[in-house]
């Protein structure tokens, strides 16, 4: 249909455990230990440093190599950021937080590497925190001088903005806002990096109805907009407003039962929608049947009850 198909990657940094793949010990810049997995990451040696950035730009160049029109680097609570943040790097060398190009060696070197590996002309973009929200964390107006040094660098295609900390479980529900929430509270945010760079910018938290996203755009808050907990909740978004039948869309209420179930070690399933993650015994689209034709009564006119007469 003549989209972009991208995906993201990401190196987990110390949010993660050792009990993985090679057992290679948990990273990070400094030896902060990381509050939701309880990791104790060791702090990166030069080693790390050349194996990691060459990881980056291998794993780049499988999604060329394999068919992918473009990445999306992750760098929220994860490996590529925790050198901005303070919270994260106590280092005193030339990875450390004393000036902004100390804070940015190691990103900078990530997408010079995942440039070489891929070229000028394949999407590269930043999903970034601009504002941890934490004390000694990440301040906005840091946050915003290393967006605008990402625009400039020419490295990057696009910022996704991110405002918040995912250290625990809490804070997590402010990056991802649950049903208390108002809608779009993180646009103001994604509007000031808007006016800083000369790049497409774009902001997905809570943003669950089309009504929402339209203002986004047409506000000039951003220019792009994403939509994931209401992507589970129906899929058939873009579908139905093509067809003139937004008043069709299923909602999203940001309940977060698909966070919860990601947690615990599941497939995302949506409150709202059933078939989200069933889809191969519980189809979204439910064909009219033929035959004979039956009487059948359902007794009930909850969730249940209407998802059984569909």
């Amino acid at each position: 249909h003549g989209a972009a198909v991208m995906i993201q990657i990401t190196h987990l940094g110390r949010r993660t455990s050792w009990a993985k793949e090679h057992w290679l010990s948990v990273i990070s810049p400094s030896s902060v230990r990381e509050p939701a997995h309880r990791a104790f990451p060791k702090e990166m040696e030069d080693f790390d440093f050349t194996r990691v950035v060459a990881a980056y730009g291998a794993g780049a160049r499988r999604c060329r190599e394999g068919g992918l029109d473009g990445i999306e680097v992750e760098a929220y609570g994860h490996l590529f950021d925790a050198f901005w943040s303070p919270n994260t790097n106590e280092r005193t060398d030339e990875y450390g937080t004393q000036t902004l190009e100390n804070r940015l060696r190691f990103s900078f070197d990530v997408l010079k590497e995942i440039r070489r590996q891929v070229g000028d002309d394949y999407i590269v973009g930043l999903r970034m925190v601009i504002d941890e929200t934490i004390e000694n964390g990440l301040s906005k107006s840091d946050g915003l001088a290393i967006a605008q040094r990402m625009a400039e660098s020419g490295l990057v295609d696009f910022i996704n903005v991110i405002q918040g900390y995912i250290g625990t479980d809490e804070a997590l529900s402010h990056v991802i806002p649950g049903m208390g929430t108002p809608a779009g509270p993180h646009l103001d945010l994604a509007r000031e990096v808007k006016r800083l760079v000369k790049l497409p910018v774009m902001q997905a938290a809570r943003v669950n109805d089309v009504a929402t996203a339209r203002h986004a755009i047409s506000s000039g808050a951003v220019d792009l907009i994403g939509m994931t907990r209401a992507h589970m909740a129906d899929p058939h978004i873009v579908a139905k407003i093509m067809r003139g039948e937004e008043q069709r869309i299923r909602p999203c209420v940001g309940a977060g039962y698909c966070i919860d179930r990601i947690y615990q070690g599941g497939e995302a399933l949506c409150l709202h929608n059933p078939a989200t993650g069933r889809e191969q015994t519980m189809p979204h689209v439910i064909p009219a049947a033929t035959g004979a034709k039956k009487k059948i009564v359902v007794v009930g006119a909850g969730p249940a009850g209407l998802e059984a007469a569909r």
